[in-house]
This record gives structure tokens, sequence and C-alpha cells, in this order.
């Protein structure tokens, strides 16, 4: 399957890279506009780590020309062997080795429309390439950015091959800006907010998606055809197809570190986020929280197209009206027709004959990617987003016993939950 993929949808700009050595572990990096800072912790952590860090250099159109001189100087400083156009090893320490890839010598500016998606894929393709190779031991490929910290001694880990990815404990440290971290503590929380509802719901895509926190399962990686080419969300993306092919699983214990700062690489995700937080003023006042009633409500569409699936139901619409309401089910109605969700309860009772096979056949359809359609509808349309302060005043807002309404106290709630040792 790996060779496969390698040899027909990989991304590698010149030809996978010729490398002698070995390392344990690799991590993938893409790197846009960034100081040198995320290397120094690097190799402050990790010096004595057998670690390859794939670090692809990129610029999307239209950016500075000069936004990656500091990195490269940085790298220039150590002792530095040339492979091929684009490629060099860096020595950073005895253990540690970084592989940049300078992805505008070997295909120019980026487009704006594939921006950090296309980076992190060539990254994981050059990744699964080396493992093939045998160049890496391990057949697990770390995806992470720059404002990512990993602690010492983390990459030993290991993770169960059964999973198709690892999501990684995380939290945001303070960057120096207390207005800015504050920001981004409420924007957490609302991240975490959201995959705890979909936890309590039963739904196998109930994870965090996020790139720089994250393991994955070479095989499955391969198996998915790879990173998806997206400005942002590629994360998102990518584990939603991974979730498909084997479970997702969130690890407990130690995790990454991520700095709290002001970011615009991305035109959606945790820095446009916090920006916009920060432009508001007062950030618990914003409501970006989901109201719980949507994940009642989309609780009860998948309890009620799993039953569907099961037994003949003559009229689905009828069905879902007398569990949600009219006028809620009405547009519910509607936006399942789009996705032809006749054509999909026929195909699933055609293939799957079981009731545990159909269940499986339903979670691969109705993913996160529905999910998060359908909680987006009912917010636009019937239940408003909650300000942080609604949602803790609120019953029954989160799925967890809240111990105070301070957002530091609850993010603490809930790494004790997770088994998180933030």
């Amino acid at each position: 399957m790996a060779n496969k993929y390698l040899s027909t949808y990989a991304i590698l700009p010149g030809g996978p890279p010729k490398i002698q050595g070995d390392w344990q572990q690799v991590l993938v990096i893409p790197c846009f506009d960034e100081s040198a800072d995320f290397l120094h912790r690097l190799v402050a952590t990790q010096e004595r780590t057998s670690l390859l860090i794939v670090l692809v250099i990129n610029r999307p159109e239209g950016s500075d020309t000069m936004c990656n001189a500091a990195v490269r100087e940085y790298l220039a400083q150590h002792p530095t062997q040339s492979l091929q156009t684009g490629y060099r090893l860096h020595q950073l320490s005895e253990a540690l080795v970084v592989l940049s890839i300078d992805l505008e010598a070997l295909e120019g500016p980026t487009p704006v429309t594939q921006g950090v998606g296309r980076a992190r894929r060539v990254g994981c393709d050059t990744a699964l390439s080396l493992i093939q190779q045998g160049v890496i031991t391990s057949q697990w490929i770390y995806s992470g950015d720059a404002d990512a910290g990993w602690p010492e001694g983390f990459f030993y880990s290991e993770w169960p091959a059964q999973y198709s990815a690892i999501c990684l404990p995380f939290t945001h440290e303070s960057g120096g800006d207390p207005t800015v971290a504050a920001a981004t503590l409420i924007y957490e929380l609302k991240v975490h907010h959201y995959m705890l509802q979909l936890q309590r719901i039963g739904t196998p895509y109930a994870f965090h998606t996020l790139g720089s926190s994250c393991a994955l399962n070479s095989k499955a990686y391969a198996a998915v055809r790879g990173v998806p080419l997206r400005s942002a969300g590629e994360d998102f993306y990518l584990l939603n197809k991974l979730a498909k092919v084997a479970p997702v699983h969130t690890a407990k214990g130690i995790g990454v570190t991520l700095q709290s700062r002001r970011s615009e690489r991305a035109p959606f995700g945790t820095g446009p986020a916090v920006n916009e937080l920060l432009a508001a003023g007062r950030h618990t006042e914003v409501p970006i929280f989901y109201d719980a009633k949507c994940f009642d409500t989309l609780s009860t569409v998948i309890e009620r197209f799993n039953h569907w699936i099961l037994a003949p139901e003559p009229d689905p619409k009828r069905d879902l009206y007398d569990h949600v309401g009219h006028v809620v089910a009405e547009d519910l109605a509607d936006l399942l027709a789009r996705w032809r969700y006749h054509s999909a309860i026929e195909h699933i009772q055609r293939v799957a004959r079981a009731p545990l096979a159909r269940q499986k056949q339903a979670d691969i359809w109705f993913d996160g990617f529905k999910l998060l359609k359908i909680i987006h509808l009912l917010r636009d349309r019937h239940y408003p987003n909650l300000t942080f302060q609604e949602s803790v005043a609120r019953e029954g807002q989160w799925p967890i016993g809240l111990p105070s309404k301070s957002p530091i106290q609850i993010r603490r709630a809930i790494y004790d939950e997770l088994g998180w040792w933030c």
C-alpha cells in the first residue's frame, strides 16, 4: 500500500531524497515566516533523541520573499550536507538532524489555496518514503508546527499499531502577552468543549484535530492518500479520513506545549480565531461556544439514521419530525437530502447485512465533516452560539462538572478528565 501510494500519489519534488544514516523517529514541521526559536527549543529538549526533523520551508504566493531568512541563517550555522536540489541535512546535535526541504526552490511560491496543506503533504510523503527506505525505524510520522514544544524523551513513546493516528495531549502556554494568552485559553476551551460534546454523544470522530500535535500511522496515512492540499484545516480533513480506516486514539499523559501567539499564517484556525477574540476586546463575551442543544439534536439524528439502516423506514423524514420537531426536522431533512441519504441507506443495507457491519458503514458515511455541517446548520438557524460566560452559567452546557467559572480551573478539570499531564 505504501509503495503504491509513493509511486502514484505522493508529492516528492525532485524525487525522494537519498540519505545515508538512520534515525528512530521522524517529525514533520511546515515552516513559513518563523524565527529560529523553535529549533533552539528542539535542540534543548531533544539533543539526545534519535530524531530526523523534516522541515518544509515554504512561502505562499504574495508573501515576503525574505520571510524564511532567519531559519535559513540558523541552519547554515550548523554542519550541512547538500543532497540534491532543495534538500539539505543539518546536524544540530549528534542524534538530532534536520532535513530541510526548500519548497520555494523546488516549486516556487506555494499556491495560496494549498498553503500549509501542501507543505505538510510534502513533509509527510518524504517521511513515508524514508520509512520505506529503512532510514526511519518507527512506523509513526509525528506532525508538528513551529509553535509546538516537545518534552524531553517524548519520542520514545510507543503507540498501538491498531490505531490510524494518535491525538497527543496539548496545552497553550503564555507567550509573554497576558491578553493573547487569555484569549487563546478561551479558544482552547471552545475546542475542548466541541470534542467533549462529540464524545458525550458517542461518535467515533470525538478527537482533537490539531496538525501540530499528532502522530500518524504510516500505513494508514498511505491508505488515505496523504494530507489534503488545503490552506487551512488540512489536519481536520486528514484525521477525518484516517478515522474511517481505523480508530483515532486520544493519548493520555504528557504532551505538546503550544505557544499563545498572534498569527495570520492561515485563513482560519487558532490564529485567526484568537485575533478575532482580541479585536472584540472582552473575549469571554464573544459567542464562540456551540449550544449543547445542537449536540442533543445531532445525537438524535445519528440515532435515527442508525435505526433506518437496520429496519426499512417508509418515511424517514416523518420519523425525524416525530423526534426533533417539525421546524428543525425540515432543515435537517433538506440537508440530508442534499447528501442523498436515501441512497446511502440503500447502499449500506445492500453491502452489509450484520448490524455491526452496517454500523461501521454508517460511521464512515456520517463522518466528522457531516457532523460539523449539521452543528453549523443548527447553530445558524436554531440554537445560536453562546459566550463563554453564558456557557458556564447555563446548566447542562458542559459534558463535565465545572469546578468554577474560572477558565484556568475549567481547563485543569478538562485535563483531569482526559488524563493529560499538561
